[in-house]
C-alpha cells in the first residue's frame, strides 16, 4: 500500500509540473543539436527558433543577444532540443523543452519524412512535429521561475545552462549584421515538390526553395549553400552562414 500511495504522489507531482509549460516566456535553441555535426545543420536551430516564436515563445539562439533576464536568472527560460529516431527511409525527430534542472516540460510527438534529400526531410519532418504545439494552447501567466521556486520540484537536481549561455557580467553579446550581397539578374520561379526552383535565362537553377507554414518565408539551397529565403523590405533575400558569418543575398525573382 505504501509503494502504491508513493507512486501515487510522484506521478500527481509530476503531472502538476508539466502542465506548468506557461509559466515560462523564454526558449533557447541551441547553436547545435547533439546528433548533428555542424551549426544549424540544415537550418533546424534556426526554424526551431521561427516556429517557436510562431506559437508566443520568446525564443532565442544561445549565441544571440539575449534578454537580461535570461542573463541573471538561469531558470526564466526552457531549453530546446530535437531528438532524432531514423530509420533507413523515414527521417524522424521531436521536439523536447526541458528546464533548468534538466526536466521535460513538454515533449511532441515525432514527426516524419520519407524524403530522400536531408535538408526538406528533416525541416519536413520539424514542421510536422511543431503540430503538437497546435494542442497546448500556450499562453504565458507572467510567473518568473527562479532556481528556489523550480528546485521544490527537485532538491538535488543541479542546474543546467547551456555552455554558451554565460551571466551578464561575463559578457555582453553584439547583434549580428549580415554582409551584404546583390544577386544580379531576373530569375524565374518554376514549382517544384514542396516549393519552386529559381531559374535564370539560360535556364540554370540557381536556388531551391521549400514551403513552410509561413506565408513568404521558405528553407532553401544554392548548390551546397543552405539558408533561409524570405520576403522583406519589397524585395527577396536569401541568408546563410558562411565560415560562421552571416551573408544576406538580395534577389530579383518573378513568380
Amino acid at each position: 500500500m505504501k509503494k502504491v500511495l508513493l507512486s501515487l504522489i510522484l506521478l500527481l507531482s509530476f503531472a502538476s509540473y508539466s502542465q506548468n509549460i506557461n509559466d515560462f516566456q523564454y526558449v533557447i535553441v541551441p547553436i547545435k543539436f547533439d546528433f548533428l555535426k555542424e551549426n544549424d545543420r540544415y537550418r533546424l536551430n534556426t526554424t526551431t527558433k521561427f516556429l517557436l516564436q510562431k506559437y508566443g515563445f520568446k525564443s532565442y539562439l544561445a549565441t544571440e543577444e539575449l534578454p537580461n533576464e535570461v542573463l541573471t536568472n538561469r531558470c526564466s527560460f526552457l531549453n530546446a532540443s530535437l531528438v532524432n529516431d531514423n530509420t533507413m527511409f523515414v527521417t524522424k525527430v521531436k521536439v523536447v523543452l526541458k528546464d533548468c534542472y534538466d526536466r521535460v516540460v513538454f515533449e511532441t510527438a515525432f514527426g516524419t519524412s520519407r524524403t530522400k534529400e536531408y535538408f526538406p526531410a528533416y525541416n519536413e519532418a520539424l514542421r510536422e512535429a511543431f503540430k503538437s504545439f497546435d494542442k497546448l494552447n500556450y499562453k504565458y501567466n507572467g510567473s518568473q521561475p527562479t532556481e528556489k521556486s523550480l528546485g521544490k520540484i527537485g532538491e538535488t537536481a543541479e542546474v543546467k545552462v547551456p555552455t554558451e549561455i554565460k551571466l551578464a557580467s561575463e559578457r555582453a553579446v553584439a547583434a549580428t549584421e549580415p554582409t551584404k550581397v546583390l544577386v544580379s539578374g531576373q530569375l524565374y520561379a518554376q514549382p517544384i515538390t514542396n516549393g519552386f526552383q529559381l531559374v535564370n535565362t539560360e535556364p540554370k537553377v540557381m536556388y531551391k526553395i521549400y514551403n513552410t507554414s509561413v506565408k513568404d518565408y521558405f528553407i532553401a539551397s544554392k548548390g551546397d549553400v543552405n539558408g533561409v529565403f524570405f520576403a522583406k523590405d519589397n524585395g527577396w533575400f536569401f541568408e546563410y552562414y558562411q565560415n560562421d558569418k552571416l551573408f544576406s543575398e538580395r534577389v530579383e525573382v518573378k513568380f
